[in-house]
């Protein structure tokens, strides 16, 4: 027929396919094993999983152990003079007796030094005791100066104190207090008006000669203007 002829001619087209191998077996899952198996065995078991033989391993047979028996200890013997009495040739030794040491006697405190007493020397071989510093003389009292004003001139004052017509007693008593006033306020200048009156102008001289003031520093003859020789004008000292 003619599809046979052209099925033969397409086999020798193609050619024949070659024959393909019959499929493997596929090897049973060994058990898993119960008891710890030995090298020889597990190597086997993982030949046969991949598609090999190997002459099964004969089994290591393990050697029996016998046991030996085992002698029961003696008896311990029931009292200590039995134990003693089996030893041939020696003698049980006596238990000492623990003394008590006697305690060691302390030692004596020391001794507290006594002080050394100082020694004496006699009066002679003192040092002679030093010479007395000769006494000051007593400061003397600061007195002002006098000086020379113009005749003519003029001046301007801090305070103006007018004793004319007391006595000389009362007079010196208010000028030193005027004095003291002018001391506290400042002042730098104060003119007095005596008057006339000699023993009043000899007052006010022996006050400035005595030290008794010791804030006026100068002193003069009042200028012609401001009295002339009726009155003074006193200066005080500069603050320090």
């Amino acid at each position: 027929m003619v599809w046979k002829q052209d099925l033969a001619k397409l086999k020798q087209q193609l050619g024949e396919a070659p024959s393909l191998p019959p499929p493997k077996p596929v090897p049973r899952p060994a058990d898993k094993p119960v008891a710890p198996v030995d090298l020889n065995t597990e190597d086997a078991l993982f030949l046969a999983a991949m598609g090999r033989r190997q002459a099964r391993p004969t089994p290591a047979r393990v050697p029996e152990i016998q046991a030996t028996p085992v002698e029961p200890p003696p008896p311990p013997p029931e009292t200590f003079a039995e134990a003693v009495a089996d030893l041939k040739g020696l003698k049980p030794l006596a238990r000492p007796t623990m003394r008590p040491k006697p305690a060691a006697p302390l030692p004596p405190p020391p001794a507290a030094p006594v002080p050394e007493a100082p020694e004496l020397q006699p009066e002679s071989a003192l040092p002679p005791p030093p010479p007395a510093e000769p006494a000051l003389p007593p400061p003397l009292p600061t007195r002002p100066a006098r000086f020379q004003l113009a005749a003519g001139m003029a001046l301007e004052v801090d305070g103006v104190l007018d004793l004319r017509g007391h006595s000389q007693q009362d007079a010196i008593e208010r000028l030193k207090d005027r004095l003291a006033d002018g001391l506290l306020l400042g002042w730098r200048s104060i003119q007095v008006f005596l008057g006339t009156d000699p023993d009043l102008h000899e007052g006010l001289l022996a006050l400035l000669e005595s030290g008794e003031a010791p804030m006026i520093t100068r002193y003069a003859q009042a200028p012609v203007p401001m009295g002339g020789a009726q009155a003074w004008l006193l200066y005080f000292a500069p603050p320090a």
